[in-house]
């Protein structure tokens, strides 16, 4: 009896050769899974590439509306007005004017006014690039 137990559990038992490998539904349920590690993978590197490209586009926009702001006239000289023009393949415009309505508005004892100012770039390709700040100027003298 004891022999007739041990030869079939031997028998019942997979041998080492069946054992060894693995079997094609875990192959392709590997493979699964590295394609869906690969595609988010790909996934981010294309968003990282999207946004230098973007960066890359708003930047020299970005220095060219700062060297604009900052060579603005003087406090004494700068007036509300709008001033465009183009530098290489780059449009611009300031628009120069009094914050929150116009110089009237103003009590007459203000010695002094503020200035919205708002420097618009745009390039060949691509949306504008905006900055805005504020100017204090000393008020006009009333003639």
């Amino acid at each position: 009896m004891k022999r007739g137990l041990h030869r079939a559990l031997r028998a019942a038992k997979p041998s080492a050769a069946a054992c060894a490998g693995f079997t094609l539904i875990e192959v392709v349920v590997a493979i699964a899974v590295l394609a869906l590690v690969l595609g988010a993978i790909g996934a981010a590197v294309g968003t990282t590439v999207k946004g230098m490209r973007s960066v890359d586009q708003k930047l020299p926009l970005l220095e060219t509306a700062q060297s604009l702001l900052a060579t603005l006239p003087e406090r004494d000289a700068l007036r509300p007005g709008v001033q465009s023009g183009r530098t290489g393949d780059v449009r611009w415009r300031a628009d120069i004017a009094p914050l929150n309505g116009a110089i009237a508005d103003a009590p007459a004892s203000d010695k002094w006014l503020l200035l919205l100012v708002t420097v618009t770039v745009q390039g060949s390709d691509g949306p504008p690039v905006r900055l805005d700040t504020i100017r204090l100027v000393p008020r006009p003298a009333a003639r």
